[in-house]
């Protein structure tokens, strides 16, 4: 691709990235209010968003398995629509059948949509030869900040958030519909080596688990920060609600801010490293802040763990489509669908450990799966070997 196109499909990459994280950011504000309009008790709550988790991992199995739903540019431009237009219905609906449909629609859209930007960013560094896919991720996370900062706005100001929603919806989704500028897979080869060559760029099964383990652990530390932190800090530390929420802001800008520079650090540092070294630092921290029950230390750990987890994420995608090759659809699908089973069954796990040994025992809990997930980091050129370079990765054999 020349430089135009890669510029185009960069923006129109970034612009899905952005909206995908700007409508969970809403949500993310929405919960009480739609909590008090439609009378839902925390089970129901649960039950929703375990509904939203299991429609994320049918479609991560849609897309390994239905041949129509592997061009990835198309999936998008099916998917962003009903992904917006799936979670304005959740966010406006009085209806509580039809919030609950409206979830099972907006879980597969979002995994469908989840699935095709992170398959194009992988092409796009393939054919741009550079980094991205920190850059990419970061703008879901400001999405997320400017989702949850447009809807607080509206709330605090007196007006209906619905109209804000609605019209993000209609803009997204719009974008997505029309646009062209997605990156174009390579074509299969036909010739007597295709079937050898895509046998190659195949990830084997250890990569596969090795990989798929990191980013669920990744998703299962980040769901349980978001979850816990917050009401460890009321309940256990007495902080006020105010500020007990600091924690989760705190951690959310550090690892938006950490993403925006990932790149660069991935260009220079190897990328194990980055998760590695970080992780162990985080999970120290957090635990020893836990024992000593210091407040400040806990917020200052939870700003560690967000800059340790912010390029995670971006990171094993990029390894993964890198060990795939130039049509990585089906190996990141199945990747992200660990992130997608970390976080459906991290907070059903956590709250376990909160109800029977406490809030304490839960924090700390991520704290040492964050030092251990830390160390196995650091054998990740075991499992992932570099050759032509530093950013060009195949699988062990």
């Amino acid at each position: 691709m020349n430089e135009p196109l890669l510029t185009a499909a960069r923006r129109a990459i970034s612009a899905g990235f952005l909206g995908l994280g700007l409508f969970m950011g809403m949500w993310g504000v929405m919960v009480p209010l739609r909590s008090a309009d439609l009378g839902l008790s925390e089970l129901m709550i649960s039950a929703f968003l375990l509904i939203i988790g299991l429609s994320l991992c049918a479609a991560i199995f849609l897309v390994t398995r239905v041949k129509a739903l592997q061009d990835d540019g198309q999936l998008i431009r099916f998917a962003g629509p009903v992904y917006a237009g799936g979670f304005t219905v959740c966010l406006v609906t009085s209806s509580l059948p039809v919030f609950f449909a409206a979830g099972i629609v907006t879980g597969l859209a979002a995994g469908f949509l989840d699935a095709g930007l992170n398959s194009q960013s992988s092409q796009w560094e393939q054919k741009a030869r550079k980094r991205s896919m920190s850059g990419f991720h970061a703008l879901f996370s400001l999405g997320m900040l400017l989702g949850a900062g447009l809807v607080t706005w509206l709330l605090s100001s007196g007006h209906d958030p619905a109209v804000g929603i609605i019209i993000c919806a209609v803009l997204y989704g719009g974008y997505i519909v029309t646009n062209r500028s997605w990156v174009a897979a390579a074509a299969p080869t036909d010739n007597a080596d295709g079937p050898k060559l895509k046998a190659n760029l195949r990830l084997s099964l250890s990569v596969i688990l090795f990989l798929g383990g990191c980013i669920l652990f990744c998703s299962l530390i980040e769901g349980g920060v978001i979850d816990w932190s917050a009401l460890h800090l009321n309940r256990a530390l007495l902080l006020p609600a105010s500020e007990a929420g600091h924690a989760v802001l705190f951690f959310s800008v550090a690892m938006t801010l950490a993403r925006f520079i990932g790149d660069r650090l991935a260009a220079c540092i190897a990328p194990h490293l980055i998760l590695a070294v970080p992780l162990v630092i985080a999970g120290s921290l957090l635990g020893i802040a836990v024992i000593t029950a210091h407040v400040s230390l806990l917020i200052w750990a939870y700003i560690f763990v967000g800059l340790a987890l912010a390029n995670a994420f971006p990171i094993i995608i990029s390894e993964a489509g890198r060990a795939a090759g130039e049509q990585p659809l089906r190996e990141i699908s199945v990747i992200v669908g660990f992130a997608y089973f970390g976080l459906i069954s991290g907070p059903a796990l956590l709250g376990l450990l909160a109800h029977y040994l406490g809030l304490d025992a839960t924090i700390l809990a991520i704290a040492i799966i964050a030092f251990i997930l830390g160390v196995a980091s650091f054998t990740m050129p075991r499992f992932v070997v570099r050759v032509n370079g530093p950013t060009n990765l195949v699988n062990r054999r």
